[in-house]
């Protein structure tokens, strides 16, 4: 097991933490969020997680809430190349003072793009910093059986009745916050999050090798309900963003 600071987790969003209750219980990791949130208000949940990691004993990172839900979405949208590199080279600049043996990030789904985006932020991270830090991932909003951890260098996490009890005690107890929870106990059931499982990231470049994502479909839905004003497509703006990255990444390679 991962003894307490040899770890970093990086979620998209509030609430996220929540799917990793047992493993963040028991390494207490440096957690990382991107947004505050709030989606569409003007009231976000990040206090939400500060009080769960309180709880714990795990601490925030350097990037915790930096951006609302608006402006991760337009950074997308705008191919904000510029704010995308300020906060890997802040990631990077916290992995290589800490030096974890490992950062944890929402898997790359196809479901919302900037779940999908931690795991670039973090790829990116890692070899900037020219550490030893091993990424990997776990499910969001697919199973968590959706994938076999132990045949891809990965691992689990296993609750026991007591650590499994807490964990989905305090997922109901978030309920009224979190619409998801609700739909994912549903559709997974509570048994599935007993296992917590991880699997090693061996390319975190690799976003654009599956049919079009979900969150393109989403976002048309949304476009046609005159609720988004424009659709974030993966090869129009998360392939760009990816593309400066690895960029970003070669050219400090080449510096040395």
């Amino acid at each position: 097991m991962i003894a307490s600071g040899e770890a970093q987790l990086l979620v998209a969003h509030p609430g996220h933490e929540l799917l990793l209750h047992g493993w963040i219980d028991q390494s207490k990791p440096i957690v990382q969020v991107l947004t505050d949130g709030s989606g569409h208000s003007a009231v976000g949940r990040l206090e939400m997680t500060a009080e769960f990691l309180r709880a714990v004993g795990a601490l925030p990172g350097a990037i915790f809430g930096r951006l609302s839900d608006r402006e991760a979405y337009a950074m997308i949208l705008e191919c904000n190349t510029t704010l995308l590199l300020c906060l890997v080279m802040d990631l990077a600049t916290e992995i290589e003072k800490q030096r974890p043996k490992m950062i944890v990030t929402d898997a790359a789904e196809g479901y919302n793009p900037v779940h999908d985006l931690c795991r670039m932020i973090a790829g990116a991270a890692i070899q900037l910093a020219t550490v030893e830090t091993k990424q990997y991932e776990y499910a969001v909003v697919n199973s968590p059986n959706s994938f076999d951890a132990m045949t891809s260098e990965g691992f689990v996490v296993e609750l026991d009745d007591a650590a499994h009890a807490r964990k989905i005690d305090r997922a109901r107890h978030e309920a009224t916050r979190l619409a998801d929870i609700d739909e994912l106990l549903l559709r997974h059931g509570a048994e599935a999050y007993r296992r917590e499982r991880f699997r090693r990231v061996v390319d975190w470049t690799s976003i654009d090798l599956e049919p079009p994502p979900l969150y393109e479909r989403f976002g048309e839905q949304r476009v046609a309900a005159h609720r988004y004003s424009r659709v974030i497509r993966r090869d129009e703006h998360m392939v760009p963003l990816r593309d400066a990255l690895r960029a970003a990444v070669e050219k400090r390679s080449c510096a040395f």
